[in-house]
Protein backbone atom coordinates (compact mmCIF):
# COMPACT_ATOMS: atom_id res chain seq x y z
CA UNK A 1 0.00 0.00 0.00
CA UNK A 2 1.39 3.22 -0.86
CA UNK A 3 0.33 6.99 0.27
CA UNK A 4 1.14 10.39 -1.11
CA UNK A 5 0.06 13.52 0.23
CA UNK A 6 -2.14 16.66 -0.98
CA UNK A 7 -1.06 20.30 -0.68
CA UNK A 8 -3.71 20.04 1.79
CA UNK A 9 -2.27 17.49 4.32
CA UNK A 10 -4.24 14.75 2.77
CA UNK A 11 -3.00 10.85 2.45
CA UNK A 12 -4.61 9.46 -0.71
CA UNK A 13 -3.68 5.83 -1.37
CA UNK A 14 -2.65 4.35 -5.04
CA UNK A 15 -0.93 1.72 -6.72
CA UNK A 16 0.79 1.19 -9.70
CA UNK A 17 1.01 -1.30 -12.08
CA UNK A 18 3.27 -2.47 -14.85
CA UNK A 19 6.49 -0.67 -16.71
CA UNK A 20 6.52 3.12 -16.12
CA UNK A 21 8.21 3.39 -19.53
CA UNK A 22 4.79 3.14 -20.41
CA UNK A 23 1.71 4.64 -22.04
CA UNK A 24 -0.01 5.82 -18.54
CA UNK A 25 -3.87 4.90 -17.72
CA UNK A 26 -5.05 6.30 -14.75
CA UNK A 27 -8.68 4.67 -13.73
CA UNK A 28 -10.40 6.94 -11.56
CA UNK A 29 -13.06 5.63 -9.17
CA UNK A 30 -16.42 6.33 -8.85
CA UNK A 31 -18.73 8.37 -5.89
CA UNK A 32 -18.52 5.81 -2.81
CA UNK A 33 -16.16 3.73 -4.95
CA UNK A 34 -12.84 2.24 -4.33
CA UNK A 35 -9.71 1.66 -6.81
CA UNK A 36 -10.53 -2.05 -5.67
CA UNK A 37 -13.63 -1.92 -8.19
CA UNK A 38 -10.73 -1.99 -11.10
CA UNK A 39 -9.57 -5.48 -10.19
CA UNK A 40 -10.50 -6.91 -13.73
CA UNK A 41 -9.16 -4.55 -15.30
CA UNK A 42 -5.47 -4.33 -14.39
CA UNK A 43 -4.05 -7.10 -15.74
CA UNK A 44 -5.81 -6.65 -18.89
CA UNK A 45 -4.33 -2.89 -19.10
CA UNK A 46 -0.93 -4.12 -18.16
CA UNK A 47 -1.08 -7.30 -20.77
CA UNK A 48 -1.37 -4.74 -23.42
CA UNK A 49 1.55 -2.53 -22.48
CA UNK A 50 -0.03 -0.12 -20.31
CA UNK A 51 1.32 1.54 -17.02
CA UNK A 52 -1.68 1.15 -15.06
CA UNK A 53 -2.60 3.89 -11.55
CA UNK A 54 -5.16 3.28 -9.16
CA UNK A 55 -6.19 4.98 -6.56
CA UNK A 56 -9.04 6.77 -3.78
CA UNK A 57 -10.26 9.75 -3.88
CA UNK A 58 -10.14 11.72 0.36
CA UNK A 59 -12.76 10.27 1.95
CA UNK A 60 -12.78 6.98 -0.41
CA UNK A 61 -11.65 3.37 -0.07
CA UNK A 62 -8.02 3.38 2.11
CA UNK A 63 -7.63 7.27 1.46
CA UNK A 64 -7.85 9.48 5.00
CA UNK A 65 -11.38 10.50 5.92
CA UNK A 66 -11.75 13.84 5.47
CA UNK A 67 -14.35 16.53 6.44
CA UNK A 68 -12.85 19.18 4.28
CA UNK A 69 -11.80 19.34 0.09
CA UNK A 70 -15.39 17.70 -0.51
CA UNK A 71 -15.48 19.63 -4.18
CA UNK A 72 -14.92 17.52 -7.69
CA UNK A 73 -12.89 20.96 -8.35
CA UNK A 74 -10.86 19.16 -5.34
CA UNK A 75 -10.82 16.21 -6.59
CA UNK A 76 -9.44 17.47 -9.72
CA UNK A 77 -6.38 19.30 -7.66
CA UNK A 78 -5.33 15.58 -6.01
CA UNK A 79 -5.48 14.23 -9.37
CA UNK A 80 -3.31 16.50 -10.54
CA UNK A 81 -0.87 16.44 -7.97
CA UNK A 82 -1.03 12.53 -8.46
CA UNK A 83 0.40 12.52 -11.63
CA UNK A 84 3.05 15.27 -10.28
CA UNK A 85 3.94 13.20 -7.68
CA UNK A 86 4.31 10.00 -10.11
CA UNK A 87 5.84 12.07 -12.81
CA UNK A 88 3.25 11.31 -15.54
CA UNK A 89 3.06 13.05 -18.80
CA UNK A 90 0.25 12.49 -21.01
CA UNK A 91 -1.92 10.05 -19.19
CA UNK A 92 -5.11 8.45 -20.68
CA UNK A 93 -7.77 9.04 -18.04
CA UNK A 94 -10.32 6.27 -17.71
CA UNK A 95 -13.49 7.34 -15.15
CA UNK A 96 -16.80 6.03 -13.77
CA UNK A 97 -18.92 7.75 -12.59
CA UNK A 98 -17.72 10.77 -10.87
CA UNK A 99 -14.35 9.86 -11.71
CA UNK A 100 -15.65 11.26 -15.35
CA UNK A 101 -16.56 14.63 -13.96
CA UNK A 102 -13.29 14.85 -11.82
CA UNK A 103 -11.78 13.94 -15.20
CA UNK A 104 -14.32 17.03 -16.76
CA UNK A 105 -13.12 19.35 -13.93
CA UNK A 106 -9.62 18.75 -14.48
CA UNK A 107 -9.87 19.85 -18.04
CA UNK A 108 -11.79 23.11 -16.81
CA UNK A 109 -9.01 23.81 -14.43
CA UNK A 110 -6.12 22.87 -16.28
CA UNK A 111 -7.05 21.81 -20.14
CA UNK A 112 -6.73 18.88 -21.97
CA UNK A 113 -3.47 20.00 -22.95
CA UNK A 114 -1.51 17.24 -21.40
CA UNK A 115 -3.91 14.46 -21.75
CA UNK A 116 -4.09 11.90 -24.62
CA UNK A 117 -7.60 10.93 -24.33
CA UNK A 118 -10.41 10.08 -22.20
CA UNK A 119 -12.81 7.44 -21.56
CA UNK A 120 -15.69 8.21 -19.44
CA UNK A 121 -18.30 5.39 -17.90
CA UNK A 122 -21.96 5.98 -17.83
CA UNK A 123 -21.49 9.61 -16.46
CA UNK A 124 -23.99 12.22 -18.07
CA UNK A 125 -22.07 16.28 -18.26
CA UNK A 126 -25.72 17.42 -16.41
CA UNK A 127 -28.02 15.82 -14.19
CA UNK A 128 -30.38 18.87 -14.42
CA UNK A 129 -33.39 19.40 -16.53
CA UNK A 130 -32.47 21.75 -18.91
CA UNK A 131 -34.00 22.44 -22.85
CA UNK A 132 -32.43 20.59 -25.31
CA UNK A 133 -30.92 18.11 -23.44
CA UNK A 134 -31.97 14.16 -23.69
CA UNK A 135 -35.96 15.79 -24.24
CA UNK A 136 -35.95 17.03 -20.34
CA UNK A 137 -35.58 13.83 -19.13
CA UNK A 138 -32.95 15.46 -16.04
CA UNK A 139 -33.82 16.30 -12.95
CA UNK A 140 -35.12 19.66 -11.72
CA UNK A 141 -32.80 20.77 -8.58
CA UNK A 142 -35.87 20.29 -5.95
CA UNK A 143 -35.71 16.68 -7.13
CA UNK A 144 -32.11 16.33 -6.72
CA UNK A 145 -32.37 15.82 -2.44
CA UNK A 146 -34.25 12.82 -3.31
CA UNK A 147 -31.56 11.66 -5.29
CA UNK A 148 -29.28 11.94 -2.61
CA UNK A 149 -31.57 10.54 -0.25
CA UNK A 150 -31.95 7.42 -2.59
CA UNK A 151 -28.87 6.93 -3.58
CA UNK A 152 -27.46 4.75 -0.96
CA UNK A 153 -30.49 2.25 -1.47
CA UNK A 154 -29.66 2.13 -5.32
CA UNK A 155 -28.88 -1.38 -7.17
CA UNK A 156 -26.16 0.23 -9.62
CA UNK A 157 -25.31 -2.74 -11.49
CA UNK A 158 -28.25 -5.04 -13.50
CA UNK A 159 -26.04 -8.11 -14.66
CA UNK A 160 -25.21 -10.57 -11.80
CA UNK A 161 -21.51 -10.12 -11.26
CA UNK A 162 -19.07 -13.51 -10.80
CA UNK A 163 -19.41 -14.48 -7.35
CA UNK A 164 -14.95 -14.64 -7.39
CA UNK A 165 -15.65 -11.18 -7.84
CA UNK A 166 -17.92 -10.68 -5.31
CA UNK A 167 -16.19 -12.51 -2.85
CA UNK A 168 -12.87 -10.12 -4.07
CA UNK A 169 -15.18 -6.69 -3.56
CA UNK A 170 -16.33 -8.20 -0.12
CA UNK A 171 -12.79 -8.81 0.94
CA UNK A 172 -11.65 -5.35 -0.51
CA UNK A 173 -14.10 -2.75 -0.28
CA UNK A 174 -14.49 -0.67 2.76
CA UNK A 175 -17.60 0.72 3.85
CA UNK A 176 -18.59 4.27 2.67
CA UNK A 177 -19.72 7.32 5.04
CA UNK A 178 -22.35 8.76 3.00
CA UNK A 179 -23.54 11.00 5.39
CA UNK A 180 -20.13 12.52 5.66
CA UNK A 181 -19.87 12.68 1.68
CA UNK A 182 -23.51 13.93 1.32
CA UNK A 183 -21.75 17.73 0.85
CA UNK A 184 -19.48 16.22 -2.31
CA UNK A 185 -22.25 14.41 -3.95
CA UNK A 186 -24.46 17.66 -3.64
CA UNK A 187 -21.51 19.08 -5.33
CA UNK A 188 -21.52 16.80 -8.02
CA UNK A 189 -24.70 16.59 -9.03
CA UNK A 190 -25.79 20.45 -9.58
CA UNK A 191 -22.92 21.15 -12.15
CA UNK A 192 -23.10 21.28 -15.85
CA UNK A 193 -19.94 19.82 -17.50
CA UNK A 194 -21.69 20.84 -21.05
CA UNK A 195 -19.22 23.77 -21.71
CA UNK A 196 -16.15 21.54 -20.88
CA UNK A 197 -16.88 19.18 -23.57
CA UNK A 198 -17.62 21.35 -26.64
CA UNK A 199 -14.18 22.62 -25.92
CA UNK A 200 -12.60 19.34 -25.67
CA UNK A 201 -9.77 18.71 -27.78
CA UNK A 202 -8.69 14.86 -27.04
CA UNK A 203 -10.37 11.80 -28.21
CA UNK A 204 -12.73 10.98 -25.89
CA UNK A 205 -15.04 7.32 -25.34
CA UNK A 206 -18.11 7.86 -24.22
CA UNK A 207 -19.62 4.70 -22.24
CA UNK A 208 -23.03 4.30 -20.94
CA UNK A 209 -25.30 1.33 -19.80
CA UNK A 210 -28.59 0.37 -21.25
CA UNK A 211 -30.14 -0.10 -18.43
CA UNK A 212 -28.44 2.27 -15.80
CA UNK A 213 -30.62 3.43 -12.70
CA UNK A 214 -29.10 6.42 -12.92
CA UNK A 215 -28.91 8.10 -16.52
CA UNK A 216 -31.10 7.70 -19.58
CA UNK A 217 -28.68 5.36 -21.80
CA UNK A 218 -28.55 8.16 -24.47
CA UNK A 219 -26.43 10.01 -22.87
CA UNK A 220 -23.66 8.93 -24.51
CA UNK A 221 -24.58 9.61 -27.43
CA UNK A 222 -26.07 13.17 -26.40
CA UNK A 223 -22.56 14.07 -25.15
CA UNK A 224 -20.47 12.62 -28.09
CA UNK A 225 -22.30 15.14 -30.28
CA UNK A 226 -20.80 18.20 -28.09
CA UNK A 227 -17.33 16.80 -28.84
CA UNK A 228 -15.61 17.93 -31.91
CA UNK A 229 -12.66 15.14 -31.92
CA UNK A 230 -13.55 12.97 -34.91
CA UNK A 231 -12.10 9.68 -33.46
CA UNK A 232 -14.56 10.17 -30.57
CA UNK A 233 -16.97 7.60 -30.19
CA UNK A 234 -19.67 6.47 -28.48
CA UNK A 235 -20.72 2.31 -26.79
CA UNK A 236 -23.82 1.21 -24.94
CA UNK A 237 -23.40 -1.53 -22.73
CA UNK A 238 -26.59 -3.96 -23.80
CA UNK A 239 -27.96 -5.24 -20.71
CA UNK A 240 -26.19 -3.47 -17.83
CA UNK A 241 -26.55 -1.20 -15.24
CA UNK A 242 -24.10 1.76 -13.97
CA UNK A 243 -20.90 -0.27 -13.55
CA UNK A 244 -20.29 -2.30 -16.95
CA UNK A 245 -16.94 -2.69 -16.20
CA UNK A 246 -17.58 -5.04 -13.51
CA UNK A 247 -20.73 -6.26 -15.09
CA UNK A 248 -19.36 -6.75 -18.72
CA UNK A 249 -15.46 -6.75 -17.81
CA UNK A 250 -14.56 -8.64 -21.06
CA UNK A 251 -16.61 -6.70 -22.88
CA UNK A 252 -15.58 -3.20 -20.97
CA UNK A 253 -11.50 -4.30 -22.24
CA UNK A 254 -12.22 -4.83 -25.30
CA UNK A 255 -14.02 -1.97 -25.98
CA UNK A 256 -11.74 0.58 -24.41
CA UNK A 257 -8.72 -1.53 -25.20
CA UNK A 258 -9.46 -1.56 -28.84
CA UNK A 259 -10.82 2.14 -28.61
CA UNK A 260 -7.00 3.40 -27.22
CA UNK A 261 -4.86 1.21 -30.14
CA UNK A 262 -7.30 2.74 -32.74
CA UNK A 263 -5.62 6.14 -31.36
CA UNK A 264 -1.70 4.98 -31.69
CA UNK A 265 -1.43 5.57 -27.90
CA UNK A 266 -1.03 1.57 -26.75
CA UNK A 267 3.05 2.68 -25.86
CA UNK A 268 5.07 5.64 -25.45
Amino acid sequence: MSFFKTNDGVSLNYHVYGDSNNQAVILIEGYSSSEVTWILQIQSFIKEGFYVVTYDHRLHGKSEKVDFGLSIQRLALDLKELLDYLDIEKPIFIGHSMGSTTILAFEQMFTDGDLLAVISEDQSPTFLKTEGWLGGSGKVLAELSQFMDDFPKTHLTKKPLDPKLKRVLGKGMLPFDFNAGRPLLRNVITQDWRSVLKYETVPHLFLAGSESPVFPPEHAAAALALNKNKKSEAYMFEGCGHIPHLESPEEFDTVVIRFINKLGYRRK
